[in-house]
């Protein structure tokens, strides 16, 4: 288990100082990936991911801005967020169902328009967990981190901190708080738990008391972002060259079609909202918040209600797990009154 932190991190370290985007994720899933073709066993500590939805739970949290009335989100604008969507899941299940040949499972978390983590969680809780579904996802972030990069190809890269100078101690409670109720949640059989309650917590908290300024130190997220490039090199260092091939075809295609349903809703839109197509586009493009803010402001689009259009994106996805409970335990429950 330390051998696989150690190598994890020594991977982030390294793709971090060459500035390669997200290094602190691609570093440790290469390395790992490497490592584990050579035949070493790896693993790691068993609440990993407990840590990893914690801290991403409560990164997502924090970038809602304290007073949500400073930054307006046309109710026609979320109604074209939610069908963009909705498109982006819809075209590319069918492609990797139909075409693929993919589970309707696979298929569904392979199409889901973002939040690696939460459909990690999600992926992690089935009998056997896919590996394509993982690698799918991995092809679809290089690509937009790669797209977003173009775009933004002379913006200056950030030294790296482990601490941003800004931290406050309600940070603590925060984690306490999410921590206590995450465990509550898993009890019931919440997927996803810590993930969701670091989220609301951190939003409540910054909501209800404006003055905490609550900020996640970089050197946490650097760290749970390393873990979660380790979750994701163990579970790929299985797959075989073939399957290699097949599946960075499949993530292309899906990333293709999930991009060209955006241009499309985005188009669309822009003519309904009187708003510039560019502005949609990065909005409603399912890519990280960071990067897609970075490359707004740089560009000058609007990155409040760009930052806002995917904090609601995020928000909606990493709610999903508890969602798809619900919906599991509404399929057993009328399966049972058919019998």
């Amino acid at each position: 288990m330390v051998r696989t932190m150690a190598l994890s991190l020594c991977g982030s370290v390294l793709f971090t100082w060459l500035q390669i985007p997200l290094g602190a994720m691609f570093g440790a899933i290469v390395l790992l990936l490497c490592v584990g073709k050579m035949g070493t066993q790896l693993s790691l500590p068993p609440h990993t991911l407990t840590i990893v939805q914690l801290v991403l739970g409560i990164g997502v949290g924090v970038m809602v801005p304290n007073d949500l009335t400073a930054v307006s989100l046309p109710a026609m604008m979320f109604v074209g967020l939610v069908t963009c969507m909705l498109g982006q899941v819809a075209v590319s299940y069918l492609w990797l169902h139909k075409k693929e040949q993919w589970s309707k499972t696979d298929s569904l978390l392979g199409s889901v328009p973002g939040a690696m983590a939460a459909v990690l969680v999600l992926n992690e809780t089935q009998k056997k967990p896919s590996s394509k579904v993982i690698f799918t996802h991995t092809v679809r972030l290089v690509s937009l981190v790669i797209l977003s990069g173009v775009i933004a190809s002379d913006n200056q890269v950030e030294g790296f901190r482990f601490f941003s100078g800004n931290e406050s101690y309600w940070l603590i409670v925060v984690a306490a708080v999410a921590w206590g109720c995450g465990g509550l949640l898993e009890k019931i059989g919440t997927p996803a738990p810590y993930m969701v309650t670091g989220m609301l917590t951190a939003m409540g908290m910054g909501s209800a008391i404006p003055s905490a300024n609550m900020v996640i130190p970089p050197v946490l997220v650097f760290i749970a972002t390393s873990a979660l490039g380790a979750l994701i090199g163990i579970r790929l260092k299985d797959v075989s060259g073939q399957e290699f091939i097949t599946n960075i075809r499949s993530g292309i295609i899906a990333t293709a079609l999930s991009l060209g349903v955006t241009l499309v809703f985005a188009f669309g839109f822009s003519q309904i909202l009187d708003q510039s197509f560019i502005v949609i586009l990065m909005s409603w493009v399912p890519g990280s918040i960071e990067a897609m803010t970075v490359v707004a402001i740089y560009l000058g689009l609007e990155p409040a209600l760009i930052m806002l259009n995917h904090i609601t994106r995020m928000v909606i996805l990493h709610s999903l797990p508890l969602a798809v409970k619900l919906f599991s335990r509404t399929n057993r429950k009328s399966s049972r009154d058919q019998v």
